[in-house]
This record gives structure tokens, sequence and C-alpha cells, in this order.
């Protein structure tokens, strides 16, 4: 039998040969070998299981984290596995790792396999030095259904240095990552509110129910006549450049300079003038307490006349198209900040009760696994607070909307603090340097987290990445 012929049997058997029971003795010592082999080989096995288990939990681990590197390249991403296989131990538990292969199956599945060699013990006496072990692990990337509402800072300030131009990019690139890995039968739906001092609801809420705006009105006003003395001539004109200042960013102009000659005095009649009072989309805010809460207005929401704002926005839609679009429709607007406002139509958005009414409500949340989340972006401070009326025109350097808009945060936290109706809270500051408005943001998020500090576009683009796939959830199917 070959395999005795590899185990030193010589002296073992002339021992038992030698005693006065040597032919039973030798047939005992002949049966215990394979016996003996038998055990050892069921040993090697059972060290080949608990390596190979332990080899598919570094793999796990190993293709969760590479499921996160999307920028890398195919081969970048072999290097990558393998590497981390190494940094995470494979070495003690295998001789030699003798291949990684990464595979990406989809856009939403990942393909991890490892191979690699055990060292054997008794199974070395039958030529088996070394034992094969592997494992895959396949990766995939999704969510449950999801309703996203992004808050979005329009002011004049997003139009220096190309920001809303980096806004724009960061908030496609979230977009774009959201329905990349969307699910087959997962419900998305996106939301977008542009807000500065304040929010525009569009022309065709006008009469809506929970809305009280003005009718449109013309004004007969009257001016007095006065002395004024005409400019006869003008001469040494030239070009100035001169500084200014909006939102809180400094400009440069050309400003055209001359001086004048003026003629003797004159009167000018006095007389009317037409003032028309219009409604272009744009509502303040109801006193407190219900400018903090999401309920049923029985208080109507004011419209202002005369007052300018940002695009409408953007009721929960499905359509990546149609979201998509009116990003690219943004534009700097509004010369002061006032983030309370973007806030509560941003939970207003994500709500199932009026005036919005879209989002669903905490029972489906919880039968259907849905997720709820706000994305609160801000290039500056609140400089305005909400006014004795309904207007947010309050000079304190947004003292009372610092305090308001930490008083939604809570109000947002606390009234869907249950982790299955949980309305997460991603803060993002933008260009910002001032240490207040960033620990307003990061006490609003809904933990250290979900606040991410931007201070150029590329730091932007991969917070707002960085959102979305926190919005996704990595689970390992195989």
């Amino acid at each position: 039998m070959k395999i005795f012929k590899t185990v030193k049997t010589g002296g073992i058997l002339s021992r038992f040969a030698s005693s006065a029971s040597g032919s039973v003795a030798m047939t005992m010592a002949i049966s215990a070998i394979p016996l003996f082999l038998a055990a050892g080989i069921a040993l090697d096995f059972v060290r080949g299981l608990q390596a190979e288990s332990k080899l598919q939990a570094a793999v796990d681990s190993a293709a969760l984290a590479a499921a996160h590197e999307e920028d890398l390249s195919d081969s970048e991403l072999d290097s990558y596995v393998r590497k981390y296989l190494t940094a995470n131990g494979t070495q003690k538990i295998l001789k030699e790792l003798t291949e990684v292969k990464v595979t990406r199956i989809s856009s939403t599945q990942l393909q991890v396999s490892a191979k690699g060699r055990i060292s054997t013990t008794l199974m070395k006496i039958a030529g088996y030095k070394t034992m094969d072990v592997g494992a895959v692990s396949v990766i995939n990337s999704d969510f449950g259904n999801l309703e996203v509402a992004l808050v979005l800072d329009n002011t004049w300030s997003m139009s220096a240095n190309g920001k809303m131009a980096s806004l724009k990019s960061a908030a496609h690139t979230l977009i774009n990552e959201l329905y990349d890995n969307k699910g087959d039968g997962v419900d998305l739906k996106a939301g977008l509110v542009p807000f500065a001092q304040y929010v525009n609801i569009g022309m065709g809420n006008r009469n809506a129910l929970w809305a009280d705006v003005p009718a449109d009105w013309d004004e007969t006003r009257h001016y007095n006549g006065y002395w004024y003395r005409p400019v006869i001539r003008t001469y040494n004109c030239h070009n100035e450049q001169r500084t200014g200042s909006r939102d809180g960013v400094s400009y440069t102009y050309t400003a055209r300079v001359c001086d004048h000659e003026y003629g003797e005095r004159q009167w000018h009649e006095g007389g009317t003038w037409v003032q028309r009072h219009r409604w272009y989309g744009c509502v303040g805010s109801r006193n407190a307490p219900l400018n903090a809460r999401d309920e049923a207005p029985g208080t109507r929401i004011p419209g202002l006349l005369d007052v300018h704002c940002a695009r409408p926005f953007t009721r929960l839609t499905d359509s990546r198209a149609a979201i998509s679009a009116e990003i690219d429709r943004m534009t700097a607007t509004g010369n002061q900040t006032y983030i309370p406002a973007g806030l509560m139509w941003g939970w207003r958005l994500l709500s199932s009760v009026v005036p919005i009414s879209d989002g669903v409500d905490k029972t489906t949340m919880k039968a259907k696994n849905y997720t709820k989340a706000i994305v609160l972006m801000t290039d500056g401070k609140n400089t305005r607070s909400k006014s004795s009326g309904a207007k947010h025109a309050k000079r304190d350097n947004g003292r009372d909307a610092n305090a308001l808009t930490a008083r939604i945060c809570r109000n947002i936290k606390a009234e869907t603090a249950d982790e299955d109706t949980r309305i997460k809270i991603y803060t993002v500051t933008f260009d910002v340097t001032d240490p207040g408005i960033k620990d307003l943001m990061r006490n609003c998020a809904t933990n250290d987290s979900y606040y991410f500090d931007a201070d150029d576009g590329a730091a932007l683009a991969k917070a707002f990445k960085d959102i979305a796939t926190s919005l996704t959830t990595l689970y390992i199917s195989k």
C-alpha cells in the first residue's frame, strides 16, 4: 500500500514484533496507520474550512469597501482589493494569496473573488503540502423607497467664483447617483427648494386654500413740484473702477464719471404716477410657533406683493429629467439669506399634510420601507430675521433667524424621532468661514457624520456624492 510507504513504520513494527504478543501488536499497528492518517486529513479539512470562513469575511469586507470606490479603474480596483486583503490579515490566514479578481457585474453589482493556499499538517504525509481555499462576495448597491428634498441657497453670493455652477454640478451628481442605483420597483422621488430671503411657491398656487395672497392692484401716487437746475454741458468724462458689496460679496464695476455745467433754476410741476403692486410667487412666514411646525395651516401662509425671489420650488417628482431641468434653471438672486424659509419648505415637500401633502405618511413609511431626507446647503449665514409682519426684513444680523433655524431642526428631529419614520437631515456649508453658521448647520444635521464643510467646488461635489452613497444601502447578496 503506497500510503504506508511514506510513513516511517519500521521501528514501530520491529518493537511490536519483538513483544510477546507480536502478531497481535503488528496487526493493531498496521490498522492504526490509516486511522491516524484519516484523523489527520479530517483535522486539515477542518482547518481549511476555518481558513475559508475567515477568508470569506475578509473578502466581504473588502468588497464592501471597494463598492464605495466608484472612481477607480478596473486595474486600480483590483490593486485596491488586494492591498485591502493584505492589510486586513490574509497573511495570517493563508500561506499565499494566489488570485484576486474584481468584476463590475452592473452599475449596481460588484463581485470580488479571492483564492489562496494554506499549509497542511498531517496531509503532508500523503503528499499534499497545501490546500486551496477560496471565497466570492457579490455586493448590491440599492435602497428602499426614497423621498429627498434638496434645499439649496440661491442668494446673490452664489454668483461669485463659479459657485452656482459648482452647486448645479454637485446636485446633478447626487441625483444621478440615486437614479443610477435605483432598483426595479423602487419609488424614488426628489424635490427642490431654491431659497434666498424668501421662497417662491409658484404662481399656480395663488388661489390655494392654504395661501393668503393679496390681489394685484394699481396705486395712483402724487408727487410735488420742485426746483431743479438742468445740465447744459458734460465734460471731463472718464471711467473709474469702483468696489461694491452685495449679499456679503464684494465686486468691482466701471462707473462713468463726468463734470457737469448747470443752467438756471427751473420749476418742475407736480403730478401723478401709477405704482403697480404685483405678486411674483414669493411668500413670507406665519407668526410663531406656526413658522416652525409641519401642520395643517389654520392660519394661511402669507403671499407678498412687490417682492422678487428665486425660481419656484419643485414638488416631489419621480422624473429624473424634471428635477434635473430645474437644477439647471437655478440662478443666483436676492440680496439676503433667510435659511428658515428654505428649511421649512423642504420639510413641507416631504410632509403628508397640507400645504403640499405629497410625501407618504408614517404608516406607509413603516410598511413599505421609505426613507426621507433633506439636503440643506448654504454658502453663508442668515442676514435677515422675521419682522413683526410676514416679511423677513429685520436687521439683526440674523440673530433671530439663527434661533429659528435651530428650532426647526429640533422640531424635525422630534416629530420624526422613530427610526422607521425619521427624516434624515444632511447639511452642507460651502465656502463658509464663519464658525457660527458652521456650528448651526452641524447641530442641525442628524448627527456629525451628516454634516459636510466644503471649501471649494470639488469638495462640494464630493459632499453631495457622499450623501448619495449614504442614502444608498450596500448589502452582500452572495
